[in-house]
C-alpha cells in the first residue's frame, strides 16, 4: 500500500510493541504522548508524533488529533497502557471512530462503579462500599464479619491495596493507605480461593477466551507470578470464562484484548477487576509462548481487517510461567545469576550493588523476574521456580528502609 492508501491509527501513550505491530502491518501511526514524558523510542516508525501536556486533558487531546483526522480519517484510536485507555476511548467517541465506547472503559477503570453494576444485576455479587475514614472501614469490617480489601477505586499495579482482617486494624490500615497515596477508597469483602485471570480477545462484541492464568500472590496481595494455562479443572475454567463473557457483554466491550481477574470461591467465581488491555507482568509473553498468539499484533490487525479475528480459544502448545524476584529489603551488596543453556528460560534483574530494595508493597517494588516455558504449565512452573531459586540477590539491612519482613507468597 502506498502512503495515502494505507490505514492510519492514532496511538495514545503507545507502547513500542503496539507502534511496531502497526508499522509492520502496513498501518500509519499518529502517536500522542505526554509532553512531560521522554520522547518514545519508536519515532522512526510513526508518521507524526504529537505531545500534549496531560493525556487526561481530553479537550487538548481532541484538539491535537482532530486536524489529522480531517485529512486522513483514523481507522482506530488505540491504547494498551493504563493511562491511555480512557483518553483513547473518549477521543475516539468524539471523532466518531469505531472502537470501544468510553462508557465501557469508564466502567472498567472505576472498580466501585463496576461493582455497583455487577451487584445490581446479581452477577458475581460481592459486598462492597466506599469508605471515607478508618471508622467507616471498621464499621464495614464489623458488617462483613471477616477480612476485607481496601483499595483505590481507580488504582492499578497493586498500589495501596491492603487486606484488613479485624476492626482493630482499621486505623493502621487507613494510615498506610493514605501514606501510600491511595485515593477514592473502596472496601470489599475478602474473597477466599485461588486467583486467576481470564485473557480474552473481543471482535464485534464476541468475546473469545485466549487463556486462563493462575496467579501467585504475596501475603499482601502483590502478584508474585503467573502460570499459563491455568491448572484449574475444566468445569471451573468454563464457569469463570462464561462469567467473564457475560460481564464483558454487560459493560459493553466491543473489541480488543481484556484482562479480568477473579477469585474462585466456594460460591463460584467472583470478578475482582478488569481492564480493556493485555494483562501486565509478562502475560503477553506467556500467551505467545504457550498459545502462539501475539495479542498486540492482533489488537491492530483484527480491528482493521488485516488479520483474522479469533473465533475459538487457541490450543495450548505448552506452558509458560513467570516468577518475580522479591529479595529481602535493604542495600544490594551482590547479585549472582545462574547461566542457563536452555534459551526457553529468561532472567531479568532490575537491581545491582548499591541499589536499595524496598519492602514489596506494589508491583514496582519487585526486583526482576524469571520466565520459563515447558511442555505443559506444570513443567513451566517447576522450571521457573527452580531458576528463580538460583538467582541470588544479597542485601544488608538499610536504616532508610522500614523494618518490615518481606511479604511471602500466600
Amino acid at each position: 500500500m502506498t502512503p495515502g492508501h494505507r490505514p492510519v491509527v492514532a496511538v495514545v501513550s503507545g507502547t513500542a510493541s503496539l507502534v511496531r505491530a502497526a508499522h509492520d502491518l502496513g498501518v500509519d501511526v499518529v502517536l500522542v504522548h505526554a509532553g512531560a514524558a521522554p520522547a518514545p523510542q519508536v519515532l522512526e516508525r510513526v508518521e507524526s508524533a504529537v505531545a500534549v501536556a496531560e493525556l487526561s486533558d481530553h479537550e487538548a487531546l481532541h484538539a491535537a488529533l482532530e486536524p489529522f483526522h480531517r485529512v486522513r480519517r483514523f481507522a482506530r484510536v488505540l491504547s494498551l497502557t493504563e493511562n491511555g485507555l480512557l483518553p483513547a476511548a473518549v477521543v475516539g467517541d468524539r471523532l466518531g471512530v469505531p472502537g470501544n465506547p468510553s462508557r465501557a472503559v469508564r466502567l472498567l477503570k472505576d472498580k466501585r462503579r463496576m461493582r455497583d453494576l455487577l451487584n445490581a444485576r446479581g452477577l458475581s455479587p460481592v459486598r462492597a462500599r466506599p469508605v471515607s475514614s478508618s471508622a467507616d472501614l471498621a464499621a464495614f469490617l464489623g458488617e462483613v464479619d471477616g477480612p476485607v480489601v481496601l483499595k483505590p477505586a481507580t488504582g492499578a499495579g497493586s498500589h495501596a491495596v491492603l487486606r484488613v482482617d479485624l476492626p482493630g486494624e482499621a486505623e493502621d490500615a487507613w494510615r498506610r493507605f493514605t501514606d501510600e497515596g491511595g485515593g477514592d477508597p473502596v472496601a470489599e469483602e475478602y474473597l477466599a480461593g485461588p486467583e486467576i485471570s481470564v485473557e480474552c480477545f473481543s471482535h464485534e462484541g464476541r468475546h473469545v477466551a485466549v487463556t486462563t492464568t493462575d496467579k501467585h500472590l504475596l501475603g499482601n496481595l502483590v502478584e508474585a507470578g503467573h502460570t499459563v494455562p491455568s491448572s484449574l479443572a475444566a468445569e471451573e475454567v468454563d464457569r469463570a470464562v462464561n462469567l467473564v463473557r457475560d460481564f464483558l457483554d454487560l459493560v459493553g466491550l466491543r473489541e480488543g484484548p481484556s484482562h479480568t481477574e477473579l477469585r474462585i470461591t466456594v460460591a463460584g467465581p467472583r470478578i475482582i477487576e478488569s481492564h480493556n488491555r493485555i494483562g501486565g507482568d509478562k502475560i503477553r509473553e506467556l500467551v505467545r509462548r504457550a498459545h502462539g498468539v501475539d495479542l498486540v499484533r492482533l489488537t491492530v490487525g483484527a480491528a482493521l481487517g488485516l488479520l483474522p479475528p479469533l473465533t475459538e480459544p487457541p490450543p495450548a502448545h505448552g506452558g509458560a510461567a513467570v516468577r518475580f524476584l522479591t529479595p529481602a529489603p535493604g542495600l544490594v551488596r551482590s547479585v549472582e545469576l545462574p547461566r542457563f543453556e536452555d534459551s526457553r528460560t529468561t532472567v531479568s534483574v532490575d537491581v545491582g550493588p548499591g541499589d536499595r530494595v524496598k519492602s514489596v508493597r506494589r508491583s514496582e517494588d519487585r526486583s526482576g523476574y524469571v520466565l520459563a516455558e515447558g511442555a505443559d504449565a506444570a513443567e513451566a512452573a517447576r522450571v521457573c521456580e527452580r531458576a528463580a531459586a538460583l538467582v541470588r540477590i544479597g542485601t544488608v539491612p538499610d536504616r532508610a528502609e522500614e523494618a518490615e519482613p518481606c511479604a511471602m507468597p500466600s
